[in-house]
């Protein structure tokens, strides 16, 4: 008998606001597996290295200019161990994308396979590719898998497919712009279709008009205008067809967030100022 797959959303981070909009704190939304004693990961988001030694891993400008909260208690790592989770259980970890505020945890589960667009894993390897990919997150001894192109389809969509637990039946969704290799991963949830769209936008309220103004953090942040904005333009097609069958949410959009665990009656607290963070 199949064990029972339990899904969580959790922000493993907080940055600071995204200039004209309505987001004034940023999440970064990530997902939590749990089949028995197995944990898989959706996103990592930063790692304990990061905020235990900022200037040295992130640097000022990013500090500054992302608004990054630096609390070693909102990693991965410590808000699994708050919830009974240890690292060694976490035996699979899906990347949107290597930037540090989705992949810089991955130093913390070193016994992990670590999923990803092969496009992606290219252009880490290039040197001066991108400033938000830092040398010390994948490590000779990082487990990788890396998925190519494939013949698959999901919603009219590319994918492809992830050997994980068949009830999740997850997949990578192509979806290019912020960074060369950036993917969507989308599962089921009791049947119920999610895709995680990473940083392919940043705030549903904005980004889903049309046409969309760009932001100064995406346009600064991306690596191929058009690919951006062709991706966009997928996730707004998506939407209006599929809106009933394929729930949405980016890795940022603070509301979402909320409407993910408050919404769905599992409240976060992750307010550092006036919280203790389970």
């Amino acid at each position: 008998m199949a064990e029972r797959v339990s899904i969580e959303t959790a922000t493993f981070g907080l940055l600071g606001p995204l200039a004209h909009t309505p987001t004034r704190t940023m999440s970064v939304h990530c997902v939590i597996f749990r089949i028995g004693e197995r944990v898989i990961l959706l996103d990592t988001g930063f790692g304990t290295r990061e905020m235990l030694e900022p200037n040295r891993y992130l640097g000022s400008d990013a500090l500054l200019s992302l608004g990054i909260v630096v609390d070693v208690r909102l990693t991965a790592l410590h808000r699994l161990a708050a919830r009974g989770i240890r690292a060694e259980q976490v035996t699979d970890i899906v990347l949107t994308h290597l930037d540090a505020d989705h992949a810089g945890g991955l130093h913390d589960f070193p016994g992990a396979t670590v999923h990803i667009s092969a496009e992606e894993l290219a252009a880490y390897d290039e040197p001066r590719s991108r400033k938000s990919y830092h040398p010390y997150q994948v490590s000779r001894q990082t487990t990788l898998e890396t998925y190519g192109p494939s013949d698959e389809q999901w919603f009219g969509l590319p994918a492809r497919s992830l050997p994980l637990p068949r009830d999740l039946d997850a997949k990578l969704i192509p979806l290019p712009g912020h960074s060369r290799g950036h993917r969507g991963v989308a599962y089921r949830e009791n049947g119920q279709w999610t895709l995680h769209a990473g940083d392919a936008y940043f705030d549903a309220r904005i980004n889903f008009l049309d046409p969309p103004p760009g932001l100064p953090l995406e346009i600064a942040m991306q690596a191929d205008s058009c690919d951006r904005v062709a991706s966009l333009s997928k996730l707004r097609e998506l939407r209006d067809r599929h809106g009933l069958e394929v729930a949405m949410f980016c890795a940022h959009d603070y509301q979402e967030y909320i409407s993910w665990t408050v919404g769905r009656g599992r409240a976060d607290p992750v307010d550092v100022f006036r919280t203790t963070l389970p």
